[in-house]
Order: structure tokens, then C-alpha cells, then sequence
């Protein structure tokens, strides 16, 4: 529904309050009119009979009634109120009807009071209210006739008033022609004055309002006026102009603000580079710390290797040489000499499976989550990764069961892969680690599966039959042990898995780790679980 406008709902209301008011004006001064109406009625009614009893008086006894009926017309034709004029004769004291105008009204009997009221000279007056069948009052007046001076007969004149709503409804029409004026004429005049009192400021103070709230916050709006509107208009002025003022300073603490941040994110950046190149320091001391270690360890084995098969070998080395000799003098002396040289194998063999078995370590097992120890050890490992350019791509199985497993141990183990990795790819790549859960190889059991991939070198056939030999390495002098492989065999075992290797050249290298998953009995409670996490993370 379209709403009305302030001129339009203006006009309306005065237009119903000046149409109310001249209603009743109307009604309070219809009354009035009628009286008034009525009076100069009564008092010209008067006259007329008196004029007309005056000049029947003048006829004398020559009354003629034709004479008579035409001045009876005459009189009634003078006003339209006039109902009836009879002219009455006394005759023996009665009073005789001698002419009447034409049209007349029927003749109504002359009341006791009024006919002895004639006699004696007087004129009476008689009202008649409302009579039967009419909503008018009758209003019959008497003159007395004389003739030698004595009273003659009498005239009478009867006319009707008007009731007060009859006198009303003659002034409708003009009433509502009066009242379209006066609305269209307060219709017009107020359009006028709210067009310019109203309209204009407005719409101009609504314009600024839309350039405010568009963001030009110096919009002004110019006041011609000292009324409301005019203090409207200034009051918007007003707080326009505070609410730029604030803007301006809020702009100007922000910008403050915002070089200090800058500064902050600067040095921020400054400090976080700082660390990175430390983390990255100290990433490649402690790589170098345990190759050092390593080569340590592994000089010392070897120190001790060749001093425990040393002997050994140098009788073998004595017993080859007399085998020689024995085979060309007498050849059954040889079966002598080569059951010393078996002996003497035998004794290195013994000498290298104690050896390691002295490297093993007794490793405490424990319910442990794989995707936990794979996501820490690859955060670790960012700097690395980011300074060989080197891209890690994680798609580890969401609801992975834990393992019985050690953290210390099965990082290890990851290291040495990653550690390989990195080796076999110097300037870029990709490592691939996923996790799954399968079914064992007999069908029964769960395993988690590890599959641990990269883009490096790769290997042959002949160097994948030696990747597990301890000390057997395929890297430039000082850069590899030749144990590191043997290690994650070892830990392998320890933890009742299974490994597979796949490669060739140019394409990588695969490793793929089988452990047994434990099932939620074995696994404990919740905070078990999270104490587990936490152990793997220390």
C-alpha cells in the first residue's frame, strides 16, 4: 500500500476538521435562521393583514367578492409560506367565510377565544405545531374589518415555517461546495508551504545522508531556516562534522598502527629467519655430530673387527700358503690343512655375529601412533626438506590403530630413510609417505602398512643384493657408514615387522614397512593413548 505524504495527510485532517466545523456550524445555526425566519414572517404576515383588513374597511358596505377574492390572491401570491387567505363577515354574531384565494388550504374552524377575542376588536394570533401529516408548524393570524366603526368580519392569513432541518438541508449544497473549496485551497496551500518549509530541506538533508553514508563525509547541508527543520539541518552539520573529525583520527591512529605493525612483522620476519638458519645450523650439526658418531662407532668396530679377525685370517692366510706347498709335495697333508682353514672361518663367523649382537638393543615396546611420530619427524625435518628444495607429500589413513612400537627406535628408523633420501636427491624431489591399514598376509591379522618413496638415483639389482651387508656403502668417502640400512633392518625385527624394497635407476626408491596393529583392549584408555603420544613425542 502506497504511503500518503505529509502535505496529503495534512490536508486531509484540516479538511475533516473545517467540513466537522461547518457541520456544525450549520446545525448550531440552523435553529437560529429558523427563528429569524419565522419572525420576519410573523411580523410581514401582520402587516399584510392589517393592510388587507384596512382596505376592506375602506370598500364600506360595497364588498364585492370578487373584489375580495382577487386581493385574498394577490396577498397569497406575495410569498410561497402563505397557505391560505380568507376573508370571514360577522353576521348575528357568527362569523360567514366570504372569499377566499385560490389553492387555500381547507378552512379550519375559527377557535371560541379567537372569535370573541374578533368581536371585541382584537387581533389574535393562533400557532399550530406540526399538524397531522406535515412536518411544518402553521402559523394563522387575524386582523378585525370594521364598518361604522364596529368590527365587520376579519381576515386571515395562514402560512407555514419551516423545521429547523429543513432550514439545514437548504444550506447542504452550499455547505459542500464551501468545503471542496476550502480543501482544495488548504490542499494547494499546504503543498505549497511543505514544498518549500518541508520538502526541499528534506530532500536535501536526505541527499547528504546518502553522500555520508556513501563515504563522503563532507557533505554539509546549507540551513535557511531558524524552525525545526532548520535545527535539524544544523545539528546534522553538527555531527557530520564530528564524525569527520573522528574518522580523520581514527585514519591517523590506524596509519600509526599500521607502521608499527609493519615494524613488528618486520623484525618478526627478521627474528623468524634468525631461527630458521639456527634450526637449520643445528639440523646439520647434529646430522653431522651423529655421522661422526657413526664413523666413530663404526672405526671402532672396524679397529676391533680387524683385530678379532686378524688372527684368524692370518692363519688362514699361513695355511693357504703351506696348502701350497703340501699340494705339490704330498696331497694328503692338504685335508689337514683345509680342515684349520674351515676351523678358522668358522671362528670369524662367530666373531661377527657377536659383534652384532652386541649392537642390538633391548627395546621396551609400547602402544604407539604412526601418523603422530610421521607428522612430527617431517615437521623436524622442514628445514631440510626447504633447503634441498624438497617436497613432502602425506597421505596418512585417518583412524589409524596404533602399534606396539619404540618412538625412539622407529624415528631412528625413519631418519635413516630420510637421511638416504636426501643423499640420493641433492637438488630437488619428492619424498611420498602413506599409511594404511590391511590385512596380514594370513588373513587374520591387521597391519598397518608404511610405504616411504622418493624420486632419487635408485639402485640396481646387484646394489639392492648388498644394501643390507653392514658396512657396505655405494657413497663418496666420509659421506656413509654402510650401517644404516642395517639399522633399519634391525629395527625391523625388533618390532616383529616386515620391509620390501623396490627400485631402479632413475626412478627411486620404495620402502615398504609392515607392523601389527593392536586392537583396542591392548591399546588402554583414552589418556593412555594421549600419555603414549606424549611419550612418542619425548
Amino acid at each position: 500500500m502506497r504511503t500518503l505524504k505529509l502535505h496529503t495527510k495534512t490536508t486531509l485532517l484540516s479538511s475533516a476538521i473545517i467540513v466537522a466545523m461547518l457541520v456544525a456550524a450549520l446545525v448550531l445555526t440552523s435553529a437560529a435562521i429558523a427563528n429569524l425566519e419565522r419572525t420576519d414572517d410573523e411580523a410581514l404576515a401582520e402587516i399584510q393583514a392589517r393592510d388587507l383588513a384596512q382596505h376592506i374597511s375602506d370598500m364600506g358596505n360595497s364588498q364585492d367578492p370578487e373584489a375580495l377574492a382577487r386581493a385574498a390572491n394577490l396577498i397569497k401570491g406575495s410569498r410561497p409560506s402563505i397557505v391560505s387567505v380568507r376573508i370571514w363577515g360577522l353576521s348575528h354574531d357568527e362569523f360567514v367565510e366570504k372569499a377566499a384565494a385560490n389553492g387555500s388550504a381547507p378552512t379550519i374552524n375559527i377557535p371560541a377565544e379567537t372569535r370573541d377575542a374578533l368581536r371585541n376588536g382584537r387581533a389574535p394570533k393562533v400557532s399550530i405545531a406540526n399538524p397531522a401529516g406535515s412536518d411544518r408548524s402553521l402559523y394563522r393570524i387575524f386582523a378585525v374589518t370594521f364598518a361604522a366603526g364596529r368590527p365587520s368580519g376579519a381576515v386571515e392569513i395562514v402560512q407555514h415555517f419551516d423545521s429547523i432541518w429543513s432550514v439545514a438541508f437548504r444550506y447542504v449544497k452550499s455547505v459542500v461546495w464551501m468545503s471542496l473549496i476550502a480543501t482544495l485551497l488548504i490542499m494547494l496551500g499546504t503543498y505549497l508551504l511543505f514544498r518549500q518549509l518541508v520538502y526541499q530541506p528534506i530532500d536535501r538533508l536526505l541527499k547528504a545522508m546518502s553522500r555520508a553514508k556513501a563515504g563522503d563525509l563532507d557533505a554539509q547541508v546549507p540551513a535557511h531556516a531558524t524552525d525545526e527543520v532548520g535545527l535539524l539541518t544544523e545539528e546534522f552539520n553538527s555531527m557530520i562534522s564530528r564524525v569527520r573529525e573522528m574518522t580523520r583520527q581514527l585514519e591517523a591512529q590506524q596509519n600509526i598502527l599500521r607502521d608499527r605493525v609493519g615494524d613488528a612483522t618486520k623484525e618478526l620476519e627478521k627474528r623468524n629467519q634468525q631461527l630458521q638458519e639456527t634450526n637449520l645450523e643445528l639440523w646439520r650439526t647434529n646430522r653431522r655430530m651423529n655421522e661422526l658418531g657413526r664413523l666413530a662407532a663404526a672405526g671402532q668396530t672396524a679397529a676391533h673387527f680387524a683385530h678379532e679377525v686378524g688372527t684368524p685370517l692370518n692363519l688362514i692366510s699361513g695355511h693357504v700358503q703351506l696348502l701350497k706347498s703340501d699340494l705339490e709335495r704330498d696331497p694328503r697333508d692338504a685335508e689337514s690343512r683345509i680342515r684349520t682353514i674351515s676351523a678358522q672361518i668358522e671362528r670369524i663367523e662367530r666373531i661377527v655375529r657377536r659383534m652384532l649382537d652386541k649392537t642390538r638393543f633391548e627395546t621396551e615396546l609400547s602402544p604407539l601412533d604412526l601418523n603422530g611420530l610421521i607428522r612430527r619427524l617431517c615437521d623436524a625435518m622442514s628445514p631440510a626438506f626447504d633447503k634441498r628444495n624438497i617436497r613432502v607429500v602425506e597421505s596418512l589413513s585417518d583412524n589409524l590403530p596404533l602399534i606396539a612400537g619404540s618412538s625412539d627406535r622407529l624415528q631412528q628408523l625413519f631418519l635413516n630413510l630420510i637421511n638416504n633420501s636426501l643423499d640420493a636427491m641433492p637438488n630437488a624431489g619428492e619424498i611420498h609417505i602413506s599409511t594404511a591399514l590391511e590385512l596380514a598376509r594370513t588373513g587374520r591379522l591387521q597391519q598397518v602398512a608404511v610405504d616411504f618413496a622418493d624420486t632419487g638415483y635408485g639402485m640396481t639389482a646387484e646394489v639392492m643384493s648388498h644394501i643390507f651387508d653392514p658396512l657396505y656403502t655405494t657413497k663418496e668417502r666420509g659421506h656413509g657408514t654402510g650401517l644404516g640400512l642395517v639399522i633399519v633392518s634391525q629395527i625391523v625385527s625388533e618390532h616383529g615387522g616386515t620391509m620390501e624394497v623396490e627400485s631402479e635407476p632413475g626412478r627411486g626408491t620404495r620402502f615398504r614397512l609392515a607392523f601389527s596393529a593392536i586392537s583396542n583392549e591392548l591399546s588402554g584408555t583414552v589418556e593412555q593413548r594421549e600419555a603414549t603420544l606424549e611419550l612418542g613425542i619425548r
